[in-house]
């Protein structure tokens, strides 16, 4: 049985750190922050990697990984901006061509 020690915590950062970095990049500008993402995704990985461990789940990693996952989705999905509220008016150049 896995016990919450100072090796299962550094797994833990280390993977809501690196979920966080992936999140942030992938998504960009059109969520929360990239320093955000990072904070939420090992917030999450610790607390429910935590909860794996006390809760006796097999792999309380895996499960950290799911929860980081769980937890960023959640924190982006609610805070979602168009870049034009943003940034003001965006021109992306795109040209529509009528048909005559």
């Amino acid at each position: 049985m896995t016990t919450l020690s100072a090796t299962a915590l550094f797994w833990f950062i280390s993977i809501g750190i690196t979920v966080g970095l992936v999140f942030g990049m992938i998504i960009k500008n059109e969520g929360r922050s990239l320093y955000a993402n990072i904070t939420w995704g090992t917030v999450g990985a610790v607390v429910v990697g935590s909860i794996g461990i006390w809760l006796g789940f097999g792999d309380s990693v895996i499960f950290s990984l799911v929860g980081s996952l769980t937890v960023l989705f959640i924190a982006n999905v609610f805070h979602q901006h168009h870049k034009e509220d943003i940034f003001g008016h965006v021109d992306l150049g795109i040209k529509i061509k009528r048909k005559e």
